[in-house]
């Protein structure tokens, strides 16, 4: 059984990632596709036509190359394509939501030794669903504008000597800081500034392992990400670019072939992006469990409450 709440160094917060996933990957991914790959293969249908509409006019600007092809193109789909772009965004909403929130319920569910599936993760979102909501709209007017302040003052800092090591670090550091404050506003009965000090507290407290555990994790997935879809990319323009009769049927048929790679590759990258987010969501979620006994000793007062129970 895998053991949340447990006192983790660098080492430590790598490697239990990967034994969580080894120990529960099988269950977790069944429900996270029950629960989010209806959405997910909703975004990729329209996410085919919509990139659709916008490389079709691509190419036929470099079949005739004037820009009023390409808007000729793009305003006789306008409508199509305003309307198709409105619903991806709400979908991308509706889908990071339920991204992030689903390691939250899933490991919520662990700490309370209740099982993991479909119906007590659904229990689980619904009792949440308020804060959820209140945490992103809250997160749009303080915490997003805070971050932007952040990150300029940050690479502002890249024409003194300590702006660089400092841009190395920005990035794993506002993704650790972000997820241990998620975290803590849905799994624990407190206020968006409470949280906010709480989660700023944890980091502060263990930051090097955490930001070097998040750091090693986020290189994981951005190579994986690249090898599922940089690579067949590679593949594809080389295949093309390198026969000549391939490119000039190609040309005379509109360049479905080279849309239909592209289009392709952004429909792979986008469910390999939300799936692979898992892996760095989990990691986040056993940070907060590990800084939460580093700061609060859970374990330890569970042990003395179960002393008490069996003397009883």
């Amino acid at each position: 059984m895998f053991q949340l709440y447990k006192k983790r160094d660098f080492s430590s917060l790598v490697g239990d990632t990967f034994n969580f996933f080894k120990l529960e990957g099988k269950n977790y991914f069944k429900n996270y596709f029950i629960i989010n790959g209806s959405l997910l293969l909703l975004l990729v249908v329209i996410f085919y036509f919509f990139t659709s509409i916008f490389i079709q006019g691509a190419l036929t600007n470099i079949q005739t190359p004037n820009e009023e092809s390409f808007y000729n193109e793009m305003y006789s789909n306008l409508g199509l394509f305003i309307g198709l772009g409105t619903l991806m965004l709400l979908l991308i909403i509706v889908i990071s939501m339920l991204n992030y929130s689903f390691p939250v319920a899933y490991l919520k569910l662990m700490e309370q030794n209740k099982e993991r599936n479909f119906e007590n993760l659904i229990q689980y979102f619904k009792s949440k669903v308020g804060r959820i909501i209140i945490f992103f709209l809250l997160s749009i007017v303080v915490l997003f504008p805070l971050l932007f302040v952040v990150m300029f003052l940050t690479f502002l800092s890249v024409f003194i000597l300590i702006g660089i090591p400092l841009i190395i670090l920005l990035t794993p550091t506002l993704m650790s800081f972000v997820s241990l404050f998620y975290y803590t506003y849905i799994t624990e009965e407190i206020g968006y500034f409470e949280a906010f000090g709480k989660a700023f507290e944890m980091l502060k407290k263990n930051y090097f392992p955490i930001v070097g555990a998040t750091f090693i994790m986020h290189l994981i997935t951005q190579i994986t990400l690249g090898i599922f879809t940089i690579i067949p990319y590679i593949i594809g323009m080389i295949f093309l670019f390198t026969n000549p009769e391939a490119i000039e049927n190609e040309k005379n048929n509109g360049f479905s072939a080279i849309a239909m790679i592209l289009v392709a590759i952004i429909i792979i990258a986008t469910i390999f992006n939300y799936t692979l987010q898992n892996l760095m969501l989990v990691n986040q979620g056993i940070t907060y469990y590990s800084c939460k006994e580093e700061l609060e000793n859970v374990s330890l007062n569970k042990s003395i409450d179960l002393i008490g129970t069996d003397e009883a």
